[in-house]
């Protein structure tokens, strides 16, 4: 992706082009995830891109593009939020899975996991905002410690320890539920 960036600042369309369509999906879905309005998103999106395009000779060399894009969406989207006194949003939940077998076990495995998915969103949605910022980057877009830290302008430390916690109360939360229903 560096070197990506490196054409990009040399104007290379279709190298800027290629980072574009890497980085978009995983951009909107982040951005979603604070702000539940999908043209908003996408023009929050739109416009962060065409910075960077306009921007990208005096922004100088990027050693993690990725964590660079996710800090500046998360950046852009909370200054909008901020400037339109939007409150921030509920995290949602994860995709279903792509492996099936019968259309007995389809049905089945659809609702235990539509289920399932009901209950882990409630329990993510349940935790404190920092916590869930940290799952959702560290869990949905599988980035690493050091990624979030960057994106979020946390210390690496507090990232682990945000995770760690999240984790023990999803855990307590699951242990519960599952002593409730036996």
């Amino acid at each position: 992706m560096v070197g990506l960036w490196e054409r990009t600042r040399t104007g290379d369309h279709s190298a800027f082009a290629q980072i574009h369509k890497k980085l978009y999906p995983g951009l909107f879905g982040y951005a979603i995830k604070m702000v539940k309005d999908e043209k908003l998103v996408d023009d929050l999106l739109q416009d962060l891109f065409i910075k960077f395009w306009q921007n990208s000779a005096r922004i100088g060399a990027i050693q993690n593009v990725k964590a660079y894009f996710y800090r500046s969406t998360r950046s852009i989207v909370l200054n909008h939020i901020k400037s339109t006194t939007l409150k921030a949003t509920k995290l949602l939940g994860l995709p279903e899975p792509d492996l099936e077998f019968s259309k007995e076990d389809i049905i089945v495995a659809s609702e235990y996991h539509s289920e399932l998915c009901r209950k882990l969103n409630c329990a993510v949605n349940g935790l404190p905002k920092k916590q869930r910022e940290t799952v959702y980057l560290r869990f949905y877009e599988n980035m690493e410690y050091l990624q979030i830290a960057e994106i979020t302008g946390i210390k690496y430390q507090s990232v682990v320890n945000h995770i760690y916690r999240a984790v023990q109360s999803l855990k307590e939360v699951a242990e519960l539920k599952h002593i409730y229903a036996a």
